[in-house]
C-alpha cells in the first residue's frame, strides 16, 4: 500500500511539474492526445511510464508503452528511446529462440513508429530523424539476427535508401562487408555487388583512408571484382568523363587487383600513368605490352621506368626486359646493346647472357661466308658464361645445354677452317656489322 502510495504521489508531483509550465499548456498540446481530459490521462501514463522505466520495472513499463503508443505516439522521442532499452533488455533475457524473435520484432515495430512520428527529429543541432533511425535499425538487426540475411540486407538497404547514400562511412563499411559475405555464401548475384559498390562512391572518397583500403580489399576479395564485371561497371563512366583522375585512380586499383589486361584497362592504365606517372605503372603497361607482342609500346614503358631506377639490379633487369623486347621487334642489335649494358651492371644475371646469345644468333645470318659461322662460336661462348651463372638450376642448365649443342651444329668444319686460315684453337676476332668479338676458333666435329 506504501509503495503504491509513493507511485502516486510521484506521478501527481509530475503531472504537477509539467503542468505548472506556462499554465498546464500540455493540455492544449494535441501530441497528448485528442483532448484535454486524454491529454491529462495520456501525460500521467507517461509518467507512469517513466517511473517504472527507473525502476527498471520493465514489464510495467512496456504495458504503459503499448498504452502510448497506440494513444499518444508523438508525445515525445524518449518514448521510443526508452522504448527500445527495454526491448533490449528482453531480447538479452529472453528464454526462448520464439520469444526472443518476438521481442526483434517488436523494437522494429517501436523504430518503425518512431521513423513514422519523429522523422525530423533534431537535437542540439543533430539529426537524429527517420535516417539516424533506419541506421541504428540496420545495426541492431544484424546484431540480433544475424542468421536472417535477407533481413538485414532490407534493413541496410532501407537505411542507405532513406539517407540517399548520405550515412558514415563505417556504417556503409559494415553493410558492404555484409554485402561481400552474402556474395560469397551464393545469397546474391555479382551485380548487386557492383550497384551498392558505385552508390558509394562518394561515401569512400570521403572515408578515412583505413577504411578505404578495407572497402577496396573487401571489394577485391568477394569474387564479383573480375574484369569482365568491373570493365562493364567503369566503361561508361571513364568514356564519360576520362580525366576524372579519382576514378581512373579508382578504376586502376581495382583492375591490376584483378589481373585485367583488356583494352579498356590499357586505356586507363595510361591515362593514370599521365595523371600519375610511377615505375610500377609503367612496369605493369609494359608487361601487358609484353604479353600482347607489341613490343614498341612496351619498350616505350621499359625505357621510362629504366630513367627513373637507380637500383642497379633492378636496372640490370629492366635492361634484359628492354633486350627481349627488342628481339621481339627484330632489332638485334639493339637487344645487344641493351643485353650488355644488363652484363655491365650485375655480371651474375644469367638471363643477360641468354639475350646476347639470342640476339648474336639472329645476326648471324646477315654475316657472310666463315664470319656467320664464327658468330655462333661467341654465341656458344655467352651461353657457356650463362650456364656458369645457372650451375644450381638444373633446367636451365639443361636447356642451355641443348642451345649450345643446337648451335654447334652451324660452326665451321674443318675443312672451312682450313680453307680460311683457321686453326683449332686459334684467337679470332668476329666482325660482322654491330657484333664484334673476341672467340677461339672451334671446328665443327
Amino acid at each position: 500500500m506504501k509503495s503504491n502510495l509513493i507511485k502516486l504521489f510521484a506521478s501527481a508531483f509530475a503531472v504537477f511539474a509539467v503542468s505548472s509550465v506556462s499554465a498546464q499548456t500540455y493540455l492544449e498540446d494535441p501530441r497528448y492526445g485528442n483532448s484535454p481530459e486524454e491529454r491529462k490521462e495520456n501525460v500521467m501514463t507517461l509518467n507512469s511510464f517513466n517511473d517504472y522505466v527507473t525502476t527498471k520495472d520493465y514489464d510495467n513499463a512496456l504495458k504503459q508503452l503499448n498504452i502510448l503508443l497506440a494513444k499518444a505516439p508523438k508525445a515525445t522521442v524518449n518514448l521510443y528511446i526508452r522504448g527500445a532499452m527495454i526491448y533490449k533488455n528482453k531480447i538479452q533475457r529472453a528464454t526462448s529462440v520464439d520469444q526472443k524473435n518476438a521481442y526483434i520484432d517488436s523494437l522494429m515495430y517501436l523504430y518503425d513508429m518512431r521513423c513514422q512520428n519523429f522523422a525530423d527529429y533534431s537535437n542540439k543541432g543533430r539529426d537524429m530523424g527517420a535516417g539516424y533511425t533506419t541506421q541504428i535499425m540496420a545495426r541492431e538487426y544484424s546484431q540480433f539476427r544475424a542468421a536472417d540475411r535477407a533481413g538485414i540486407r532490407k534493413y541496410y538497404q532501407k537505411a542507405m535508401t532513406t539517407n540517399n547514400y548520405e550515412v558514415p562511412s563505417d556504417f556503409a563499411l559494415n553493410y558492404f562487408n555484409e554485402l561481400v559475405e552474402d556474395y560469397k555464401n551464393d545469397e546474391i548475384e555479382a551485380d548487386m555487388i557492383l550497384d551498392e559498390y558505385g552508390k558509394m562512391d562518394n561515401i569512400i572518397a570521403g572515408a578515412p583512408a583505413e577504411q578505404k583500403d578495407s572497402f577496396e580489399a573487401l571489394f577485391a576479395s568477394s569474387g564479383a571484382a573480375n574484369c569482365d564485371n568491373l570493365e562493364a561497371m567503369y566503361k561508361d563512366k571513364f568514356v564519360a568523363n576520362p580525366d576524372d583522375a579519382e576514378m581512373v585512380a579508382k578504376a586502376f586499383a581495382l583492375m591490376s587487383r584483378a589481373g585485367c589486361s583488356g583494352d579498356l584497362f590499357i586505356q586507363i592504365a595510361e591515362k593514370h600513368y599521365v595523371n600519375a606517372p610511377s615505375a610500377d605503372i609503367a612496369i605493369r603497361l609494359a608487361s601487358i605490352f609484353e604479353n600482347r607482342k607489341e613490343f614498341s609500346r612496351a619498350l616505350k614503358y621499359l625505357n621510362e621506368s629504366l630513367a627513373t631506377e637507380e637500383d642497379p639490379i633492378a636496372k640490370a633487369n629492366l635492361y634484359v626486359r628492354i633486350a627481349a623486347s627488342e628481339l621481339g621487334g627484330g632489332s638485334a642489335s639493339a637487344a645487344g646493346s641493351a643485353a650488355r649494358q644488363a652484363i655491365s651492371l650485375n655480371p651474375q644475371n644469367g638471363y643477360a647472357y641468354l639475350m646476347l646469345a639470342q640476339a648474336y644468333a639472329s645476326s648471324a645470318s646477315a654475316c657472310e661466308g666463315i664470319s656467320g659461322q664464327a658468330v655462333y662460336w661467341l654465341v656458344t661462348d655467352v651461353l657457356a658464361k650463362a650456364r656458369g651463372v645457372f650451375a644450381d638450376d638444373p633446367a636451365q642448365v639443361s636447356s642451355i645445354d641443348s642451345q649450345i649443342a643446337s648451335y654447334r651444329a652451324h660452326f665451321p668444319n674443318n675443312e672451312e677452317c682450313f680453307f680460311n686460315g683457321l686453326s683449332e684453337g686459334q684467337s679470332y676476332n668476329v666482325k660482322c656489322g654491330w657484333i664484334n668479338g673476341t672467340t677461339v676458333v672451334r671446328p665443327r666435329k
